[in-house]
């Protein structure tokens, strides 16, 4: 016999769309790692940064518009670079811990997604759009 718990996990599970970006990485102490996203004007993305966060790891994150300049992000130093990219930011999650935020597409066109270790520890996360 089903409980009604059982159902409702169900039927979470199966409502959920699977997520448009999935990444489980491994980040290196004090490192900026990059995706890349197609947006749709209006559209609403919903971005979520998991880790765990009794390791004591601390990551940043940020969404930067296609007017960063990729070359130039790549050749900054690490820790600048993520102060480079967040001249561009069109969304941001910089609070401790998980990170958790919505983002309306502005523009249709690429999109940087920016992950810096702000902790300094290193560690495993999952990133996930929907």
């Amino acid at each position: 016999m089903l409980t009604l718990s059982c159902v409702i996990a169900f039927l979470a599970a199966v409502s959920t769309p699977p997520p448009l970006l999935q990444a489980e990485d491994t980040i290196s102490r004090g490192a900026t790692v990059m995706y890349t996203i197609s947006l749709e004007e209006g559209l609403e993305y919903w971005i979520l940064l998991t880790f765990d966060e009794t390791s004591g790891m601390d990551l940043d994150m940020l969404v930067s518009s296609d007017e960063m300049d990729y070359e130039s992000f790549i050749q900054t130093p690490f820790y600048e670079d993520y102060v480079y990219a967040r001249e561009f930011a069109i969304a941001e999650g910089a609070t401790e811990g998980t990170e958790d935020f919505i983002l309306t597409a502005p523009y249709t066109g690429t999109a940087y997604i920016i992950i810096h270790d702000i902790g300094e520890t290193g560690g495993e996360y999952n990133l996930r759009i929907f």
